[in-house]
């Protein structure tokens, strides 16, 4: 097996144990739902190398991490100025009734402000963006024999994976972050865009992992100070 692929899968078992002391230690229902996701990574990885051809990896080795902080930060501007719009269509898009069956419950977080920080900045950000932008990416790309390559960014195929994922993406956070919440369910959604575009083009997931633990970082100050 491919060296990337064991310390990708070595990662994500480190993470899901870690996952395993939330769900018994701190957060029972957060710690759970993370923890599932983290082996729902580890098996669909298996399956695209078992079945399929894993093309996209973590690291890319021909991106430093200076250039990979550097368009992670430059996404997240991107992201903030996309917050406009997002509040814009949300006035127009009925959310509410669209996804109001799937339930609008707020997780209760532990009392530990340091503890909460790690695992939304830093836990949470790196199990999403791997499973349900990469893994999904890729297994995607093989089912619909299409390769996940900046070259056939614009293929019918690629968008629809990438508009399919980035919805699932949203619609997994109307529990995390409040179905009320419109713009921000929907900024939520430009962020999954964002970050399978990057996921795509870069040809890695750690740029979008980046991108997502500064959106996480910065938001948490506010959460949990």
């Amino acid at each position: 097996m491919d060296k990337r692929v064991l310390t990708e899968l070595g990662i994500i078992s480190v993470i899901s144990f870690i996952l395993f002391f939330v769900s018994t230690n701190v957060n029972p229902t957060l710690g759970g739902i993370y923890q599932g996701l983290a082996i729902l990574g580890i098996v669909l990885t298996m399956i695209d190398i078992s079945y399929g051809k894993k093309e996209i990896f973590m690291i890319n080795q021909s991106i430093s991490w200076g250039k990979a902080i550097m368009i992670a930060g430059a996404s997240y501007v991107v992201l903030l100025f996309s917050s406009n719009l997002a509040s814009s269509l949300a006035e127009t898009i009925p959310l509410k009734e669209l996804l109001g069956l799937l339930g609008a419950t707020a997780p209760i977080f532990s009392q530990s402000p340091s503890i909460n920080f790690v695992i939304f900045a830093i836990i949470i950000p790196i199990i999403e963006t791997y499973v349900i932008f990469g893994a999904a990416i890729d297994i995607f790309s093989t089912i619909f024999k299409i390769s996940p390559t900046k070259r056939n960014i614009l293929s019918t195929k690629l968008i629809v994976i990438i508009i399919v994922i980035s919805l699932a993406f949203l619609i997994f956070h109307t529990n995390a972050k409040g179905i009320e919440n419109e713009g921000a369910l929907i900024l939520v959604g430009f962020m999954g865009f964002i970050s399978c575009i990057l996921i795509v083009w870069f040809n890695e997931y750690r740029i979008a992992i980046l991108l997502h633990l500064f959106a996480n970082s910065i938001a948490s100050v506010g959460i949990f100070t």
